[in-house]
């Protein structure tokens, strides 16, 4: 009986056909009433990008690049530069407009009597970046050096 059995089954997993479902390989796009030439206008438009803008900032420095010191022994070397700056705007998606927005602006030029200090802090130039820095956190030589920058400045 097993013997019949497994030859019956063997039998019809042999004649056994597998469906697959499928979709078709050709699709189309119908418009109003079947009419693949008609084109449908809800009069919703897409909304347009916001125009790129960026800014071409340009630092005063003060002195020259030196390296600071903490109190707690840390260094980092950097250039000291006035709070005040100068930014351009400029469309940037197009280079040909920015190249000729840089090239008209006017020089940038440094205030009569810059900021050094605002706020017990100084800024300096660090890796290309702007870093603000807490005087108390400065050695004695370090803010010796900023009275120094100060005091030649002209008031």
């Amino acid at each position: 009986m097993k013997a019949i059995f497994l030859a019956l089954s063997a039998t019809l997993t042999l004649n056994a056909q597998l469906t697959v479902p499928t979709t078709g390989g050709k699709f189309e796009t119908r418009g109003l009433n079947g009419d693949s030439s008609v084109t449908v206008k809800n009069g919703v438009s897409p909304k347009p990008a916001a125009p790129t803008k960026t800014k071409l900032t340009s630092y005063f420095l003060l002195g020259e690049p030196r390296q600071w010191k903490s109190k707690d022994g840390r260094s980092l070397l950097g250039t000291i530069i006035a709070f005040e700056e100068s930014v351009i705007e400029f469309d940037a998606a197009n280079p040909a407009v920015a190249r000729e927005a840089v090239e008209k602006a006017p020089p940038a030029k440094l205030p009569a009597k810059p900021t050094l200090i605002r706020d017990e802090r100084v800024r300096l130039m660090v890796n290309k970046k702007p870093v603000e820095v807490s005087l108390t956190l400065l050695s004695e030589d370090d803010r010796q050096y900023v009275d120094d920058l100060k005091a030649r400045i002209p008031h």
